[in-house]
């Protein structure tokens, strides 16, 4: 798997953020980081992502290709959960994001290969693919850098954070496959004439590590941008995150302030355990629009 060119560039940014000794790196045209308010302040953000989702998945040693868009992810939607939870005390933010999505009877999920390079044979034709999907997020970041866009109070800010965290996956992948003549059935199970190839609960955590930087347009509105790339092998071979958004200001009531956003989000991931016909592997890059609604308070 490639790692796009923006990722690249992050890191360098990253490595040249910090001295060796951890302190913050600060140039000419950059302030010291000013003591934030005092307690801590929270944001709660629910929100939806429809992606497309593209890849290469195997179960129990067959070989699928996945290709869906929005639109067919929702029809065969059953249920989501999406929210996003931030709390910052001056320099410090501790952050988690949570995503269930549940999907069943699913026509487009998965298609079958010709042929499979781990079991012999061809994999049969795969009619239907019900999927279930736990992506949960945690981690803090450090304000290193502040840019003030202005000489009097009130202007612009554009502040980068660094940030490390970890992403705990848990998949359920089950294929309903056509009982064909060339069939190999080993491994799978066969109910009602229909061969399943069940992936059984299949959970990892990957360390990962990013920025991100907000650029304060005005006191309504703000893009954000956050970037991460890990795995190293420890959970997936490799994974990496992009979020681009626009924020607005909506309005307030009860003492909480509230935003709305806009944006685009990508999220890939490569995974692999097992061989032979107890192999599984994850290869796939999900991304598209995202939209949510930020209670501050």
């Amino acid at each position: 798997m490639r790692v796009p060119m923006f990722m690249s560039v992050a890191l360098a940014i990253f490595a040249t953020a910090a001295r060796a000794d951890g302190t913050p790196q600060w140039s000419a045209q950059t302030s010291p980081i000013k003591p934030g308010p005092s307690g801590w302040h929270f944001k709660f953000t629910p929100y939806a992502w429809l992606p497309w989702i593209n890849g290469d998945a195997t179960v129990k040693g067959r070989d699928f290709t996945i290709n869906q868009n929005p639109g067919q992810v929702l029809s065969s939607l059953d249920f989501a959960w999406m929210s996003y939870q931030e709390a910052r005390r001056g320099a410090i933010t501790l952050f988690s994001d949570v995503m269930f999505t549940k999907n069943s009877d699913s026509d487009s999920f998965a298609r079958s290969h010709q042929f499979s390079a781990h079991v012999e044979g061809s994999v049969g034709a795969a009619l239907s693919a019900d999927y279930k999907q736990w992506i949960v997020e945690f981690g803090g970041m450090y304000e290193t850098n502040r840019w003030r866009m202005g000489p009097g109070p009130g202007e612009a800010d554009t502040t980068l954070d660094l940030l490390v965290g970890g992403r705990y996956w848990h998949q359920e992948l089950d294929v309903d496959l056509s009982l064909d003549g060339t069939l190999d059935i080993r491994n799978l199970v066969i109910e009602r004439g229909i061969a399943l190839a069940r992936s059984g609960g299949v959970d990892w955590v990957d360390p990962f590590l990013g920025a991100r930087m907000v650029y304060q347009h005005s006191p309504t509105d703000s893009f954000v941008f956050r970037g991460d790339i890990g795995g190293f092998s420890v959970g997936s071979k490799m994974t990496w995150q992009a979020i681009a958004t626009y924020n607005f200001y909506l309005g307030s009531h009860a003492a909480i302030d509230f935003d709305g956003y806009l944006g685009y989000r990508a999220l890939s991931v490569n995974y692999v355990q097992g061989s032979g016909i107890d192999r599984y592997e994850f290869d796939v890059v999900q991304q598209g629009p995202v939209v949510g609604i930020t209670g501050k308070f």
